[in-house]
């Protein structure tokens, strides 16, 4: 199995229901594939990682390094793994909320990383850092069946 991770900069005007759009769209493709992942989207950047097959995994990163929605590329991680972090998300794609609407939820500050609002290219390799963050998160929350609670700090697609 490979697993990929990148950042990449959105074009002008990509909005909420054009991201809500690319992962449905990408959950259908993914699945037929076999690729597990999770796709960040913080309004300016995405952050992406792709899990599964090799062959699979390679095939989707070079339709998406051509993908005219983003530009600015960087491939932050590729590495051979026996386990997927994302088991059974075909793609999920998290929208961060306005910080003004997470203030009034405490559970938002045990989940939100302030990283989330900060240019993840200045971040360098250390972006794919909240990508590994994530994905225990998800397993923590899996594991204790309050997975809904991701809907209080992202926008959950």
């Amino acid at each position: 199995m490979l697993r990929l991770i990148y950042t990449s900069v959105q074009v002008p005007g990509f909005d909420r229901q054009a991201f809500e759009h690319l992962c449905d769209q990408a959950a259908r493709n993914n699945r037929r594939l076999g690729i597990e992942g999770l796709l960040l989207c913080n309004g300016v950047e995405f952050m992406q990682c792709l899990e599964g097959p090799r062959e699979s995994v390679a095939a989707v990163y070079t339709k998406i390094v051509k993908d005219p929605r983003h530009s600015d590329i960087r491939l932050l991680v590729s590495e051979v793994t026996n386990e997927l972090m994302f088991e059974k998300w075909s793609m999920v794609g998290l929208g961060t909320k306005p910080q003004s609407e997470l203030s009034g939820e405490s559970i938002a500050y045990t989940l939100l990383d302030h990283r989330l609002y900060r240019p993840w290219r200045s971040l360098g390799l250390g972006a794919a850092d909240l990508i590994y963050e994530y994905a225990k998160v998800k397993a923590e929350l899996e594991k204790a069946g309050e997975m809904g609670l991701l809907g209080k700090v992202f926008d959950v697609y």
